[in-house]
């Protein structure tokens, strides 16, 4: 059973996560266990993650695929990624891709803390070497160039402090975004003020809205009037969110299209009233 969870999580990060050293790992293994009894029974994908990566992982794929750039992406180093981690070594990145600020393609010097996989790409969740900002970035944004700036490192008690941090603001947020140096340090000193905000949902989605009480920890969900089919008129979704996190929030909310309303605060409502017009203008052009 315990093998059998573990192979099926390898065969999830390997074929739809592409993650190149596990999908190694993982053909190693179908091959040592080729003579075994039980191999089809612990092989068959019981659990599995169908959350796919939208980028090239593997440069050998890139290289058959005529994908392959003038330089390559960080995936190429991803051992040397990895024993940065481990040790707590500074290391110096080169970003070459930056679609939310393009005037910041720059080299980067940063204690890399971990690899993470989330909804549709890998992520490096990172501190910067000298003032200490923590943010998390897209690996296929930075090339294969990677330097240690030094080969002792910090060790793993103040990486696991600085991991620690990073993933009390990731559960206090909405999303990967982890807000600039300065608010950033307010945030974690208890010195930031949360923005509350409270989104109506409708009867087409508020069945989904209800089943997640755990998407949020600050989260609260109000029925509304009920009406004579002894159902709620709508539902409020009420969150507590630091400012960096509102434009993922909003991002969530939209998909929901007519069966959302912001309430307050009155500038997402106003901006949410401003984009459905945008795209009433763009289909009638």
């Amino acid at each position: 059973m315990v093998l059998q969870v573990a192979l099926n999580a390898l065969h999830s990060q390997a074929r739809y996560q592409e993650d190149p050293q596990i999908n190694l790992i993982y053909q190693r293994l179908i091959r040592r266990l080729g003579g075994l009894k039980l191999k089809d029974e612990m092989l068959y994908p019981v659990r599995t993650q169908l959350d796919r990566v939208i980028v090239y992982t593997d440069p050998v794929e890139m290289m058959a695929k005529g994908k392959y750039q003038s330089r390559g992406t960080l995936f190429e180093k991803l051992d040397a990624l990895e024993a940065a981690i481990i040790k707590g070594q500074a290391v110096e990145l080169y970003r070459c891709r930056n679609p939310y600020n393009p005037n910041k393609v720059r080299y980067e010097q940063v204690y890399p803390l971990q690899l993470i996989y989330a909804d549709i790409a890998w992520y490096l969740l990172h501190e910067d070497y000298k003032d200490g900002h923590l943010a998390v970035s897209r690996i296929d944004r930075f090339t294969d160039y990677f330097k240690v700036l030094d080969s002792k490192g910090r060790g793993s008690i103040t990486q696991w402090k600085s991991l620690h941090i990073a993933h009390r603001l990731l559960k206090a947020g909405w999303g990967l975004k982890l807000g600039s140096r300065k608010d950033q340090q307010r945030e974690i000193h208890g010195e930031l003020e949360l923005i509350k905000v409270k989104v109506r949902f409708f009867p087409e989605v508020m069945e989904f809205i209800q089943e997640g009480e755990k998407r949020h920890p600050k989260q609260e969900i109000k029925p509304g009037p009920t009406g004579k089919d002894s159902k709620p008129a709508y539902v409020d979704y009420i969150v507590q969110l630091p400012e960096r996190s509102l434009e993922e929030f909003c991002r969530w909310v939209y998909r929901f299209m007519d069966n959302a309303q912001f309430i307050y605060p009155q500038y997402l409502a106003e901006q949410h009233l401003k984009f459905a017009s945008a795209l009433i203008a763009r289909y009638f052009v």
